[in-house]
């Protein structure tokens, strides 16, 4: 075996198949890249990544393993030239730079696991906009390992019959629009998701009803299995609610950099707000308390409210999730939280988006804070009277 090429050339390759490479097995192969045919591959066996990259000369084939491997390279110039060279049956490989010389242990390449993924697969359209509509649902999947079928995106249709990609962990939801042709609900599991958002956009995506794969520019293809369940009907969650439904209104940078100040003044990245407004609708403020006394109030400029129902109205959200729906409607002038009640299921973004988002609410405990705050930024009353007023 023999092949020549440049540190950074390889390093890339390995940086994008590590993310199929486990860091620890019972397997040991399977913590080791297999280099042949003017590409490296890794597999979990239940994901297989093969990337190609630039050689000079490629002849043969070696199994080397891949954390060695990949600590290597990294550490050379990208300019650097390598030369990977096995000799007669001494199963090791040596690399050869220049002042350099390393002997690496090595299996054989017989011995590398062939992917066994089954199934026809059929092809699904042509995929514009894959990476970004998994982009956005990333941060919706859950991490519970008792709901296993909630640990991906799965592909769906909205009760319209429109294809969208869906996550959730129960606590929040996104239906985010992107066509696809799949009829059954596929469910992609967050570690391929996360892999392919390390790659570029794929030029094909093949599936079958257990499998998918995705094909790149070059020649360089992701295999994966899928989530053997049954998502979630998330149609029944998602609130149809008339248009005279009590909603506020925001723009979301300005929401969450008022987030941001209250969660590190409080040090709880989950801690619960309250988001109440004036009778009038013209005056809305946000509200969180701290575990340790901490009071935190501000009044979002931007922010107005329609159909409310006094000031002693309010929703309680978790606040690192409604930071995290600020931050994916972030190109929004302005976003709106519609719900009739603060019990009821919100749905939260602008009016026109390919992302249905929504969020479920979050019991809290601050209707004196509430109350001193609409106060106290009403205008005129000091601190002390509005207290006063709210007690």
């Amino acid at each position: 075996m023999l092949i020549e090429t440049t540190a950074g050339d390889l390093r890339l390759a390995l940086d994008t198949v590590q993310a199929a490479v486990p860091r620890r097995s019972t397997i040991p192969i399977l913590c080791a890249v297999l280099l042949q045919d003017g590409a490296v591959r890794g597999t979990c066996l239940d994901m297989e990544i093969s990337v190609r990259f630039a050689a000079k000369r490629f002849d043969g084939a070696a199994v080397i393993p891949f954390r060695q491997l990949h600590e290597l390279v990294k550490s050379l110039p990208a300019d650097l030239d390598l030369r990977i060279q096995s000799k007669g049956d001494d199963y090791g490989v040596h690399l050869f730079f220049r002042g350099g010389r390393y002997k690496l242990p090595s299996f054989p390449a017989t011995d590398f696991p062939t992917w066994t993924g089954n199934g026809d697969l059929a092809e699904m359209a042509k995929p514009d906009g894959f990476r970004a509509a998994l982009d956005a649902c990333t941060g919706f999947i859950s991490t519970e390992e008792t709901r296993y079928h909630l640990n991906g995106v799965c592909f769906s249709k909205d009760p319209d019959g429109k294809s969208v990609l869906v996550a959730t962990d129960g606590h929040r939801l996104i239906a985010y629009d992107f066509a696809h042709e799949c009829e059954i609900n596929l469910i992609l599991p967050r570690a391929t998701v996360l892999a392919l958002l390390g790659m570029v956009e794929p030029e094909e995506v093949l599936f079958s009803d257990s499998n998918m794969e995705f094909r790149f520019p070059g020649g360089s293809y992701l295999r994966t299995k899928l989530i053997d369940g049954t998502f979630p009907d998330w149609t029944r969650v998602v609130p149809a609610y008339p248009e005279d439904t009590r909603r506020i209104s925001f723009a979301p940078l300005e929401m969450k950099k008022a987030l941001d100040r209250m969660r590190r003044l409080t040090g709880q990245r989950n801690r619960g707000l309250s988001i109440s407004a004036s009778a009038n609708g013209d005056l809305l403020v946000v509200t969180m308390n701290g575990m340790d006394g901490e009071e935190c109030a501000e009044r979002i400029e931007s922010g107005s409210a329609e159909h409310w129902q006094g000031a002693q109205a309010f929703y309680g959200f978790n606040s690192s999730y409604l930071s995290e729906l600020c931050q994916l409607h972030r190109q929004a002038e302005r976003i709106s939280i519609v719900a009739p009640d603060a019990g009821s299921p919100a749905k939260v973004g602008p009016d026109e988006t390919k992302a249905t988002t929504v969020l479920m609410p979050m019991r809290v405990d601050e209707g004196t804070l509430v109350r001193t705050a609409l106060l106290t930024f009403a205008g005129g009353a000091n601190d002390q009277d509005a207290k006063e007023a709210a007690a």
